[in-house]
């Protein structure tokens, strides 16, 4: 059995109730393999240019900064509230990226030196079309129905499939195709979107 292991990562989401900030920081560390695989799939398939300038290890780092003080206000009770929560931590530190980025660019662009400098904004690393859509993309993650979210983080992000996740919450698995039809029809802002989503 692996350190993180489904089984071994539950038993210290069990202890959250009695236990302190040392349970969720070995939840973290015993975790990190797997936020590592998370984030590098989240951030292949929907922030392919931030590549360039950020590793995966700087996105989990921040990713952890975050996720430590979010579990010391939220309980998740399985492992997979846990890494769907993760997930969430992983979108907003991309997203955030993306506009220190963005701002960044903007700075070099009006700043008089940059063309004696050999910058050309039109090779930034950030492609504002693609990014504009991914980002949409993942910020309506977070307004979709529960039960939609859910279903949407657990079979997206976490590539859990239907049939277990119609266990994990107890509906027919023709209710959980419903829902992931549902929410991708509320996500997809550009049709560029839909092959790499279904």
């Amino acid at each position: 059995m692996t350190a993180d292991s489904s089984v071994e990562l539950q038993q210290l989401i069990d202890q959250f109730p009695h236990g302190g900030t040392e349970v969720r920081r070995e939840l973290l560390e015993r975790a990190t393999d797997r936020l590592r695989r998370l984030t590098a799939k989240i951030l292949g398939q929907s922030f392919p240019a931030l590549n360039l300038v950020h590793d995966v290890d700087s996105v989990v780092n921040e990713t952890w900064m975050r996720l430590l003080p979010a579990l010391e206000k939220t309980e998740p009770e399985t492992v997979q509230d846990f890494f769907r929560l993760a997930a969430h931590k992983i979108r907003q530190v991309l997203l955030d990226m993306v506009e220190r980025g963005k701002s960044l660019n903007q700075e070099r662009s009006m700043n008089s030196n940059d063309s004696a400098n050999g910058f050309d904004p039109s090779q930034s690393t950030f492609d504002p079309s693609q990014l504009i859509m991914w980002s949409e993309f993942h910020q309506r993650v977070e307004t979709l129905e529960e039960e939609e979210r859910k279903v949407f983080e657990m079979h997206y992000y976490l590539e859990v499939p239907k049939s277990q996740i119609a266990q994990v919450l107890n509906i027919p698995r023709s209710r959980v195709s419903q829902l992931w039809i549902q929410a991708t029809e509320r996500l997809i802002v550009d049709s560029s979107l839909l092959d790499q989503v279904h």
